[in-house]
Formats: C-alpha cells, sequence, structure tokens
C-alpha cells in the first residue's frame, strides 16, 4: 500500500476503501479489493461491491445522506471526529474519494484521481465535488458511506491538514510510496497509545535520545550510506508514528534501538550491497 494516483479510471472504488482501511491500520491492495467489489472496466465499483470487500475485512460501510448540504457536512464531521474515514460519491457518482480528518473548518482528503492524491480542501471546495443533481428532476443528493470496523483498532491515523500536505512534498515522495513497509515495521518496534499507556515515551523523544548515535553507527559500520539519508529514514519513521501516536515503553528503548539499527543496516546492505565479513 502506498500513496499514488490510480493507473485506470475505473479502480477508484477500490483505491477509496484501501486509503480508508489504511487510517485503522489495515493493509490491504487495490487489485485484491478490485477482485472481491467486482470491480470492471466497464461499470467501475459500485456501492454494493464496495460494501461486500468492507465486509471481508471485518469492517461494515454505512450510508449517509442528506440533500442539504450543512446537513450532509455535519454528518460528516460526526464520523469523522469518531475516528471513522468515510467514502463519499463525488462527480456525480462517477468517481469515489475518501475523506479521512477534519480539523479547523478544513478537511484532509484522499483522491486517487489527483496526482497528489492526498489533499486539504474547504468544506466549499468539497460540498462543490460531493454535489449530486439528478438531470430531470434536480434533486440534490450529498451521498456517503461510513467505514466502521467491527474490531477494537488502536493504531488509528490521525492526518491533520499539516501532515497531509507535508506527505505531498516531493521530498516526502519515497514515503507517501512506501506508506505501509514504514508503518508495519513501526508497529512491531512500537505500541499504539492508550488510555492505560503509562511509563512510555513517544517517538520523537526516543530519536531525541537516540538519533545521532544510531546514524553514527550505521554509517561508520557499512562505510556507504550518508549521515542525512539514514536521517531521512529516521525522519520518515518519526512521521508515521506521529500520525498513528505510537509510542515506545521506557523499558524496551534498548530494545527498540536494536531494532531500529537492524532496518537501518538492512537498508544500507540492500542498497549498497556487502560483502561476506566471516
Amino acid at each position: 500500500m502506498s500513496f499514488y494516483p490510480q493507473p485506470n479510471k475505473y479502480q477508484c472504488g477500490p483505491f477509496a476503501l484501501k486509503y480508508a482501511l489504511v487510517m485503522l491500520g489495515v493493509f490491504k491492495d487495490e487489485d485484491q479489493i478490485g477482485i472481491i467489489s467486482g470491480s470492471t472496466w466497464w461499470a467501475g465499483t459500485d456501492e454494493f461491491g464496495l460494501t461486500r470487500a468492507a465486509r471481508r475485512f471485518n469492517c461494515s460501510l454505512k450510508h449517509f445522506q442528506s440533500s442539504n448540504p450543512d446537513d450532509a457536512r455535519r454528518m460528516l464531521i460526526q464520523h469523522l471526529k469518531k475516528g471513522f474515514p468515510c467514502i463519499l460519491s463525488v462527480k456525480n457518482w462517477e468517481h469515489w474519494c475518501t475523506v479521512v480528518s477534519y480539523q479547523k473548518g478544513k478537511f484532509v482528503v484522499i483522491d486517487s484521481e489527483l496526482d497528489k492524491v492526498v489533499s486539504v480542501f474547504t468544506s466549499i471546495k468539497l460540498l462543490k465535488r460531493w454535489k449530486y443533481v439528478e438531470d430531470e428532476t434536480k434533486i440534490v443528493s450529498f451521498d456517503g458511506y461510513v467505514l466502521v470496523p467491527k474490531f477494537k483498532f488502536y493504531t488509528h491515523a490521525q492526518f491533520t491538514p499539516e501532515k497531509a500536505k507535508l506527505l505531498m512534498y516531493d521530498k516526502n515522495e519515497d514515503l507517501a510510496n512506501k506508506w505501509d513497509q514504514y508503518t508495519n515495521d513501526l508497529i512491531t518496534i512500537c505500541k499504539p497509545r492508550t488510555k492505560l499507556s503509562q511509563n512510555i515515551i513517544t517517538f520523537s523523544e526516543f530519536m531525541r535520545r537516540n538519533e545521532q548515535n544510531l546514524v553514527k553507527r550505521v554509517a561508520n559500520w557499512h562505510g556507504e550510506p550518508t549521515f542525512s539519508e539514514l536521517k531521512k529514514i529516521l525522519s520518515n519513521m518519526k512521521f508515521v508514528a506521529e500520525v498513528y501516536d505510537l509510542i515506545i515503553p521506557e523499558d524496551e528503548e534498548k530494545r527498540a534501538a536494536i531494532d531500529i539499527t537492524s532496518l537501518l543496516m538492512m537498508y544500507a546492505c540492500g542498497k549498497y550491497g556487502m560483502n561476506a565479513i566471516y
């Protein structure tokens, strides 16, 4: 899984559901979702197919609708505030996109039709794309589907408008393309924050304490990777950890340092190669 545009127009449905699942810490490939939902190049993906695919991944897709833009916006915000991503039918039911966050009057939208798939929309801009007008009757409708997990989820992505903009910078293209690798590795090393979390440090604090030593040791032992490229990898990890609010128990700090050192060395050996030393 990664944040990139859809290669074909008819794949917007599987991409929209894929990005909604990512917000709940579930990583599935759009091709797999497309097969389950019955996507075709001539008909795309309908709401029944997306609902069927959501059930396969232990979630439900619940419809909400209003003919009043203010009511529709309020319903959408209510779902987002609960931590549930929403899939909207936009462009007169010709396209699907995903809304994952709302803060300070701005919506974070993931739209696989756009070159920069993660965008920040105002209410006016979103409602303009969301509005459906029936040709003959001129009836107006705003239709959306909220993705509700049937399991207790802890790794909930919290994409603020600021984080969304940062992710789409050219310098973060590698992070956007390898989001699932970073997330899966960090979920193994760290833990999600809960109300019962005690004696923990944030990933940012972990980096403050250990970054210089980690980078120095890996760069010097291998000899090829630069300090700056290793720091960029750690910066990417920090970004993902902040989005999912991942923490490290204080008594596991040394183990986390060993795990991350191993990942950095695997990166160095994979990119630059290495001869057997023993």
